[in-house]
């Protein structure tokens, strides 16, 4: 996995074991991260992202009891052969929390509306054609 795809919010009132767990749920949905893809070290991704290891190690150990990924003794952590299908619940809290991060970014740079809904449709026309390769 590429460190840039994982970023974290300062700012965002959701923990940072938090923000990452929700990143890397995402990237699986999404199928940016696929089954038997290598996550960063705890280490390297703590480096990475400016956070302590706990930290990593948090978000890897909730998303490894959710069945998200799994540890391979002396090799890592990969995303699971089975990842689970996300919760309609669940996926409507983690959109909303990436939603309100997403406008309050946006905000803080002056983009207006219109340049926030036109980047989503640019992002999602991007997300579609990388799903049909």
């Amino acid at each position: 996995m590429e460190a840039p795809l994982l970023m974290l919010n300062q700012a965002s009132p959701v923990p940072p074991y938090e923000q990452i767990r929700l990143q890397i749920q995402s990237l699986i949905a999404s199928g940016r991260l696929v089954a038997g893809d290598f996550l960063p070290s705890v280490r390297q991704l703590g480096r990475d992202l400016g956070v302590a290891p706990n930290t990593v190690v948090r978000a890897y150990s909730e998303l490894e009891q959710g069945h998200w990924i799994t540890t391979v003794p002396r090799r890592g952590v990969m995303v699971a052969a089975h990842p689970p299908v996300m919760m309609p619940e669940e996926r409507a809290r983690n959109l909303g929390v990436a939603v309100h991060e997403l406008l309050v970014k946006a905000h803080q740079m002056g983009a207006s509306l219109e340049e926030i809904y036109q980047e989503v449709e640019r992002q999602a026309g991007m997300l579609q054609f990388h799903a049909r390769q």
